[in-house]
């Protein structure tokens, strides 16, 4: 089934507010295997709005429609959306005392802009909205069926995880035929050029998504192309199987749980402890595994040696041996994680030297990254040669430590 999401607000024009109603329904469409044709975004005039409904029902069954549905004079959506398929606006003593009751709860005045949201299209079905005033709503005409939804963010997610997916679910045919994979470690043009060389089935749909440090890759298999269920969940794992045993070295897994969860995940389920000990990543690695609630039940510490002296009178290294590798090096990065091992006494340890940019930095050219771990005593070291420029360099690092400590909690967990 075809489906378009037209989303309204000036604010959203002019650039004042993010459109993150239509991410958050575009995700869960395509999660649900509907077919999103187009997202379309209109400012708060009514002749707008319902022109951009007449274009969205153009070419798609299901449309969303998301804001204008609140008390002010530039809510207009209900009437543009009645005007735009030829209904009545009719009033609904339901809904005005649901919103005496709200407003009574509330110790505040109802007035005659707020029971202009009783007014809803003849026939609608009305979707009670028990986190705000303006309730969804659900029309089917024309052989197509219209969701009204509220445009604030949380009222949105709610009545859609709570009401409409249910329904939605019902309608579609395409269900648990998407796939995700998070790389780390590999281009998406590369990523993207040794997929093509798998020459996978041709009803396979591959798309990409890059975000920052990491690449997102789907397989999904349309309606329209195959109609068997079963062919379809055939040709999808199959694809799957052979992605997972090919980039098996750049996979940290499926969906849409990101690497710092599932690191999060592994270090409190297997009860292990973790510390750092950076230079050029300057305590992000530190802060990244501290961001989540419960980090205090694996992070131990860590030591931030950004210049030669707390290297040496912290991390305990000698004089000499950085003088004889340098700070920028594989012997330094691999001395700081062996020591930083022994001083916060962690099951794993973690250390970084490099340079970051934009100039070279201890006869290293800027991007030169060392990074080492220390696991239960024993230690491997990488060597990274990626410039992206100094705030990304610093942010890839950290993207290979997190996905370095996730394979050594895998692979000790399969062992």
């Amino acid at each position: 089934m075809k489906s378009t999401i037209v989303a309204t607000g000036s604010e959203l024009i002019s650039g004042l507010v993010q459109d993150s109603n239509s991410k958050f329904l575009a995700k869960h469409l395509n999660d649900l295997g509907f077919q999103l044709e187009n997202i379309l975004i209109c400012g708060d005039e009514k002749d707008n709005i319902r022109n951009t409904i007449l274009k969205a029902a153009e070419n798609s069954e299901l449309v969303f429609i998301t804001g204008g549905l609140g008390p002010t004079k530039d809510d207009q959506t209900k009437e543009a959306f009645a005007e735009a398929v030829d209904l009545e606006l009719v009033y609904s003593k339901e809904i005005e005392n649901k919103l005496k009751n709200i407003f009574c709860n509330h110790q505040s005045d109802l007035n005659s802009n707020n029971l202009s949201q009783a007014y809803f299209p003849a026939g609608a079905k009305i979707i009670d909205n028990e986190r705000g005033t303006a309730p969804g709503l659900r029309v089917e005409t024309q052989n197509k069926i219209f969701y009204l939804l509220p445009g604030v963010p949380s009222e949105l997610k709610y009545i859609f995880k709570n009401k409409v997916e249910p329904e939605l679910v019902n309608m579609s045919k395409n269900k648990i035929l998407v796939k995700e994979f998070n790389f780390i470690g590999i281009g998406e043009s590369t990523l993207a050029s040794k997929i093509e060389a798998l020459n996978f089935d041709t009803n396979l749909e591959i798309s990409y998504q890059a975000g920052r440090a990491e690449v997102k890759l789907r397989l999904k298999i349309d309606d329209s192309k195959i109609d068997n269920q079963q062919q379809k969940i055939e040709i999808i794992n199959k694809a799957a199987a052979k992605i997972k045993d090919k980039f098996n070295d750049y996979i940290y897994g499926e969906g849409q749980k990101g690497i710092l969860d599932k690191v999060h995940s592994l270090l409190i389920s297997k009860k292990n402890t973790v510390s750092t000990a950076e230079s050029f990543t300057g305590g992000l690695i530190a802060e990244r595994l501290t961001e989540k609630g419960g980090s205090s039940q694996y992070f131990s510490g860590s030591i931030v040696a950004y210049n030669k002296k707390i290297k040496e009178n912290l991390l305990n290294i000698d004089q000499e041996f950085l003088r004889k590798y340098g700070v920028v090096s594989k012997e330094c990065v691999v001395k700081m994680v062996e020591n930083a091992a022994k001083i916060f006494e962690t099951d794993i340890a973690v250390a970084t030297t490099g340079a970051a940019g934009p100039s070279a930095h201890n006869g290293q050219t800027a991007g030169t990254m060392y990074l080492a771990l220390n696991y239960k005593g024993e230690t491997k070291s990488f060597k990274i040669l990626k410039n992206y420029g100094r705030k990304m360099n610093r942010f890839y690092a950290s993207q290979i430590a997190l996905f370095e400590i996730y394979k050594l909690l895998k692979e000790s967990e399969e062992e």
